[in-house]
This record gives C-alpha cells, sequence and structure tokens, in this order.
C-alpha cells in the first residue's frame, strides 16, 4: 500500500455504503411507479410532480400511437396502453374511439387501397350488371373491359364513374374525397364494395385522428407549461 493511500477496507466499506444507497433510491422509485405509499421524506417531492404525470399521461398516448397510424398493420396493444394513459382526459378519449376499427383490424394506405381499386370497380360493375360474386369468367372478363375503356376515356356506367373519381382522388392521397365520391353508390354496388369500402372508412378515420390527435396534444402541452 502507498503512502497515504486510504486503506483496502475503507475502500470496500465506502462501494458497499453506496451500493446500499442506490438500493434504498431504486426502492423508493418501485414505491411511486407502483402507486404505493412512499416515506414521508420523499412523499413532498412525489407530490410536487403529480399534476405534470396527470399532463403528461395523454401526451405520452398520443407518441405511442402517431407512428401506428400511417402504417395498414393493426396495432391492439398501442391502443390498449393509450386509451388507459388517456383515460382521464375526456377530449382525447372521444378522439380516440374512433380509431378502435383501425387498432384491431389494420387501415390500409392510400396506395393499398388504389391497388386494390381495380377488384373492387370489376364487383361494383357485376353487381349493376346483375351478377353475384360468383360470376362466371366472361362476366368477370366483361367487367375488366368496361373499366379499362372508362379509364381511356370512354362512357361507363355509373359505379365505373364513381370508381374513376375514387382512384384518382386516391392518386394523390386524398381518402376523405374517394370515401365522398364512393358514399354515392347505392343498391347492389355499394354492398359490393363493403369490405373495400370498409377499409378505406377506417384509413379516413386513422387519418382524422392523427390530426387532431397532434393538434389537441400540442394544446395540452401548452396548458403542462403555463
Amino acid at each position: 500500500m502507498t503512502e497515504g493511500a486510504p486503506p483496502a477496507d475503507w475502500r470496500s466499506h465506502a462501494a458497499l455504503g453506496l451500493a446500499g444507497f442506490g438500493c434504498v433510491l431504486g426502492a423508493v422509485a418501485l414505491l411511486v411507479a407502483s402507486g404505493r405509499a412512499v416515506p414521508p421524506i420523499v412523499a413532498p417531492a412525489a407530490a410536487l410532480t403529480a399534476p405534470a404525470r396527470d399532463v403528461a399521461r395523454p401526451l405520452i398516448a398520443v407518441e405511442i400511437l402517431l407512428p401506428h397510424l400511417p402504417r395498414p398493420a393493426p396495432f391492439p396493444r398501442a391502443f390498449a396502453v393509450a386509451t388507459a394513459l388517456a383515460a382521464e382526459d375526456a377530449p382525447m378519449v372521444r378522439l380516440l374511439l374512433p380509431l378502435a376499427a383501425a387498432a384491431a383490424e389494420g387501415a390500409p394506405t392510400a396506395r393499398q387501397l388504389a391497388e386494390s381499386l381495380p377488384a373492387a370497380a370489376d364487383a361494383a360493375v357485376l353487381a349493376e350488371m346483375g351478377y353475384g360474386p360468383e360470376a362466371g369468367w366472361v362476366a368477370n372478363r366483361a367487367a375488366a373491359l368496361m373499366r379499362l375503356g372508362a379509364s381511356l376515356g370512354s362512357a361507363g356506367t355509373p359505379s365505373l364513374s364513381v370508381m374513376q373519381e375514387a382512384a384518382s382522388h386516391l392518386a394523390v392521397g386524398d381518402v376523405l374525397a374517394a370515401e365522398a365520391a364512393v358514399a354515392r353508390l347505392s343498391g347492389p354496388p355499394a354492398a359490393a364494395l363493403t369490405a373495400w369500402r370498409a377499409g378505406l372508412t377506417r384509413r379516413v378515420a386513422v387519418e382524422a385522428a392523427a390530426r387532431e390527435l397532434a393538434a389537441l396534444a400540442v394544446t395540452r402541452a401548452g396548458e403542462g407549461i403555463r
């Protein structure tokens, strides 16, 4: 041992003391996180952070959800956590609830909707012609040729006109306008589009929620700062 250096035993005791202090801090942190009562010395400090936690929870909910909304995949776990975090913020919950269907089933993107639109348009045309989902090869080819002709400028059926308009909106990512166009259909053509339109409706809900949640999060953050 060099002259003036503390004994090895002293250093060992110091290390043990620091480790013990760390354990105490960790235990306090666990108590706070679990909602249990904290020692009297720590309780006032924890109380000071309670309002900040109340403001932060809805903001955390938004941050958890936003990355999932542009994607087509379901996000049930993120949705459940977000709704739990925002449970005491009624305006936030109102914006979250329309996302329930997309969280469970996913929401196809505008590009995916555009890619699946030709098959949906053929189904609408077949329904308009009086055919069901089990229409034969000839009827399906006729519907596809009619759709092709309409895309090249020839006169199409009412269903084809609507679907061509929806396709033009989806090409620029405007799902809300596409949904408004498809909403004009009724009867068998509308029924033939039920599954495709459900995906479109979920995408519209997701995009609306993304905008509104982001705006409300900015408002909540401002309220927390003041």
